[in-house]
């Protein structure tokens, strides 16, 4: 249940409200991701292509928070999705939520991913809980590709982090029984990605055999599944030879 206090704002560019976005990069986002999963400061500000929704409780605090990319003409990425440790059950996540989805429809977005950790690869512990995830994205509609994924490294100090899902949190309206997306776009867009992050996207399967691996797996037929996630675990982790 959403607290009734809760407010959001959209921060669209630098100048919307420093002091709030530096108070939600240290309250918000950065204890809730690791070193390799999440940038500098400098790596989430909304301008353009992206926005920063912040949560805030009825004294003003920060206590959730998104950060997505927006492309109308491309694949958009919702890159994070946090509460603050303290703040969780008050419904933030929820509400950025509901909210997110009536942004992607008014921007006319089509295709929106999340990156999530893939349980099998993840363990539960005390600050870990990727099956709590996955159910909390469930109830609130999305869906997963049925394709591997690997976030590319956040710059030359970062490590990439294996064993993700690709949730689909928004897509075109699709009438078949099993729905599904064109890979083409999904394989750009991945590209893109690698190539933003790391300077350059897997080609040398000598050199980087999962990324060729990843790459090639999205791109081996012409659509992707796109899955109810209760049914996360029909996603083949991805396998080398």
């Amino acid at each position: 249940m959403t607290a009734p206090a809760l407010t959001l704002t959209d921060l669209t560019t630098l100048e919307d409200d420093p002091a709030l976005l530096a108070a939600t990069y240290e309250r918000v986002l950065r204890p809730s991701f690791t070193r390799d999963e999440l940038p500098g400061p400098e790596g989430v500000q909304p301008n353009g292509g992206h926005v920063l929704t912040v949560a805030r409780d009825a004294s003003g605090e920060p206590v959730g928070a998104a950060f997505c990319e927006l492309d109308p003409d491309g694949v958009s990425l919702l890159e994070y999705l946090a509460v603050s440790p303290a703040s969780r059950g008050l419904g933030a996540g929820g509400a950025l939520l509901a909210h997110l989805r009536e942004l992607w429809q008014a921007r006319g977005c089509g295709l929106v991913l999340a990156e999530v950790h893939d349980p099998r690869g993840h363990a539960e512990d005390t600050d870990e809980h990727p099956e709590a995830r996955l159910r909390f994205y469930g109830r609130a509609g999305a869906e997963v590709l049925d394709a591997p994924w690997v976030q590319p490294a956040l710059g030359p100090r970062g490590e990439r982090v294996p064993d993700m899902l690709l949730l689909v949190m928004h897509r075109p309206a699709d009438a078949d029984a099993e729905p599904t997306v064109p890979s083409a776009p999904v394989l750009a867009w991945a590209r893109d990605y690698f190539e933003v992050c790391e300077g350059h996207a897997p080609t040398d399967a000598a050199q980087d055999p999962r990324g060729v691996a990843l790459l090639d797996r999205i791109g081996a037929a012409p659509a992707l599944r796109v899955l109810p996630l209760a049914r996360w675990r029909e996603v083949a982790p991805l396998a080398l030879d």
